[in-house]
């Protein structure tokens, strides 16, 4: 059995893991720096003998179809999460780069703004969203004044002096829960990722294991670590880099990113790869993950994760 999967897994040309994965552990409470050290939790690979099954909640096969958030206040918190994470306030300019596949979402931007051009990034695969039309900027602050959750993008309107050209009070920080609106959606849009691993086990009938992550890198950690105390899962550093990841591997999390997502519909490209990681989680619900058909069914899901 196991020669026959090691066949399958390189006729797919899947990358196989047989090691540990290296971070720096960050609690919520601080940093707790152990260079190069393992992850310092309790997540397992699903197919592990020390996993918990009671970690693999049900959900339904069933999902709603795709909606895109309609109204201001939905809008607005989308609009702020995507602006925290790909946008960037200029002298009485806005600008927000998508990826070329995310084209689509872009003119979805200028259509609800109804101001602002799309240009190609010469070089890149990507486009960016400019908007320097003052009714549009106006829009833009009334949407998202009050839903960002950083200083950064404030400190920007501040330099630029938003608050005296539109007679604005810009707000603070905002501390509302990610878990009921459309802002970890638009931030997910600009920073995320979902990965699917296939690792070596010796505990494993098939030999191999199964992990599903979602995976958020900042420079800032202020965001992971309200993502991390809301939904759970793990927070590390990179020594060499300085770059926070916020991640997760735990059945029990994945079950929490799945109520969300399924309730506040991604909008790029990710919402493909959120529902090929969703149909993952669903076979090894299912425990189909167990055998060599389910297996397989995995390894093509993680194939044309991002397809």
């Amino acid at each position: 059995t196991f020669s026959c999967v090691l066949k399958i897994f390189k006729s797919y040309k899947i990358e196989l893991y047989a090691g540990n994965l290296y971070f720096n552990y960050l609690s919520p409470l601080g940093l707790f720096i152990k260079p190069f050290g393992k992850i310092l939790n309790k997540e397992q690979f699903a197919g592990n003998q020390l996993i918990n099954v009671e970690d693999i909640k049900n959900i339904s096969d069933h999902m709603n179809k795709h909606s895109y958030p309609e109204s201001d206040n939905d809008f607005g918190y989308y609009l702020a999460g995507l602006i925290e994470g790909d946008g960037y306030f200029g002298k009485l300019a806005l600008e927000i780069i998508f990826n070329e596949k995310d084209i689509s979402l872009a003119y979805f931007i200028k259509k609800k703004i109804g101001y602002g051009n799309i240009y190609k990034i010469k070089n890149k695969k990507a486009y960016k969203y400019y908007l320097s039309h003052k009714e549009g900027l106006k829009k833009v602050l009334d949407l998202t004044n009050g839903k960002f959750i950083t200083n950064n993008k404030i400190d920007q309107l501040i330099k630029y002096s938003y608050n005296t050209k539109f007679s604005l009070n810009i707000k603070p920080p905002a501390s509302f829960s990610l878990l009921k609106n459309y802002w970890l959606a638009g931030f997910s849009d600009a920073d995320s990722s979902f990965c699917i691993t296939i690792a070596k086990s010796s505990t494993h009938k098939l030999k191999y294991s199964v992990r599903l992550e979602f995976k958020i890198k900042q420079k800032d950690p202020t965001i992971l670590k309200k993502i991390f105390k809301e939904f759970g899962g793990n927070l590390n550093i990179f020594n060499t880099e300085n770059i926070y990841c916020y991640n997760s591997t735990n059945f029990k999390v994945a079950k929490n990113i799945i109520n969300y997502f399924d309730n506040y519909h991604l909008n790029s490209s990710k919402y493909r790869e959120y529902f090929r990681w969703r149909k993952a989680y669903r076979i090894i619900q299912r425990k189909e993950h167990l055998t060599l058909t389910g297996l397989i069914k995995i390894l093509k899901l993680k194939k044309n994760l991002r397809s």
